[in-house]
């Protein structure tokens, strides 16, 4: 492959007539058959990586994600440039799911979705070794280690990936990670002399700022979105109780509002999701049951009203604003009944492995808060 056919599809495909940071050396890793593991924070091009280099390739890429509807917004986007791609999930009928499996083993496709939890069907697994699979894409790779802030126990599951696949190369993407969960994702995948991308974690495109939530909070949250008049935004709340109340609270002072948690039925969720992406509700106050694989690139801001669990939620809640790369703004409210408030719902139901870590990261959290210098730094560290 020359130089010029990559340029090529970049310009033709993906409409970009450059890489962004460290994308070109993703791209080149994979095309060279390299296993890779990258850090590229959110909004950094990451699907990029993966959906261009297959382009360039014989065969078909899997693409394991443990997110059901960016897995179906990924789809419809690449069949919308004319990509051959689908997804295998619960979310389908068995028809559906049949398509897949047809188009997948007539060679059709060229990435296909699927879910962690599908690798321990060890019939799928099986199928999988009939496909001419050039290679492997762990999206959200973070989740593989109990250290990280969302471990999901199918994940575990990957590293089983280089007993049936030993040759066939993996990257693996993630947009928050301490060094602690960097090593263990390169353990537990089995990554083989992996070359490895950690893109700067600043932002700069973003403010950030911590207030004290104190008795007049919500004027200040008024004035702040007073200067975002008629912008895109979120606002993370604490509770679905309060994603409630304050939505109305919005909805009342005349802004296009709605609220999103988890306990809303699906079909509410996705109605309330589709009217956030076309810009028919300009804000939507949410616990952090929203925003995962949100592909929005407007949002000029994210607030959240009480203290977030762990630093690496933080930041990845906050890279959801101003993925466009035009100047954006994150307005963290705390105070210090946040810190008492999460600590008694750890210490009444988080696994007593994990009750340490998790309260460890509480407490950063905290010192974030209420840290003097530049918070910026605080979270690339």
């Amino acid at each position: 492959m020359s130089v010029s056919e990559k340029y090529k599809v970049l310009k033709h495909t993906f409409g970009f007539s450059d890489f962004r940071e460290m994308q070109e050396e993703a791209v080149d890793a994979i095309l060279s058959g390299r296993d890779l593991a990258m850090l590229l924070p959110t909004g950094g091009g990451k699907s990029l990586c993966y959906q261009l280099p297959t382009l360039l390739m014989e065969g078909i890429t899997i693409v394991v994600s443990p997110l059901i509807a960016l897995m179906h917004d990924q789809v419809i986007a690449l069949k919308e440039l004319g990509i051959e791609a689908e997804m295998i999930s619960s979310s389908q009928s068995s028809q559906e799911q049949q398509e897949a499996f047809t188009k997948a083993k007539n060679g059709i496709l060229k990435l296909l979705y699927i879910a962690p939890e599908r690798l321990a069907n060890g019939s799928f697994l099986s199928w999988l070794t009939t496909l001419d699979i050039n290679f492997f894409v762990i999206d959200e790779a973070h989740c593989i280690s109990e250290w990280g802030h969302e471990f999901r126990d199918d994940y575990r599951r990957l590293g089983e990936l280089r007993s049936s696949f030993a040759h066939t190369p993996i990257a693996a993407f993630t947009a928050t990670a301490t060094q602690k969960v960097r090593e263990d994702i390169l353990s537990q995948l089995r990554l083989h002399e992996p070359l490895i991308l950690r893109a700067p974690v600043l932002r700069k495109n973003i403010t950030i700022s911590v207030r004290e939530r104190d008795s007049g909070w919500r004027n200040d949250l008024m004035n702040i979105l007073k200067e975002h008049e008629g912008e895109s935004g979120i606002v993370y709340a604490f509770s679905r109780k309060e994603t409630e109340e304050l939505a109305e609270f919005l909805s009342k002072k005349g802004i296009k509002c709605l609220a999103y948690h988890a306990g809303m039925s699906g079909s509410l969720r996705h109605d309330t999701h589709q009217s956030f992406l076309n810009d028919e509700t300009q804000i939507i106050v949410a616990t952090v049951a929203f925003g995962m694989g949100i592909d929005k690139g407007d949002i000029r801001f994210v607030i959240h009203t009480s203290l977030p669990k762990t630093i690496e939620n933080y930041y990845q809640e906050i890279g959801r604003a101003g993925r466009d790369g035009i100047d954006s703004e994150a307005v963290l409210f705390y105070s210090g009944a946040d810190f008492h408030n999460k600590k008694r719902l750890i210490d009444e139901g988080s696994d007593p492995q994990y009750r340490e870590m998790i309260l460890a990261k509480l407490r950063s959290s905290m010192d974030y808060a209420t840290a003097e210098e530049c918070r910026h730094r605080l979270i690339a560290s």
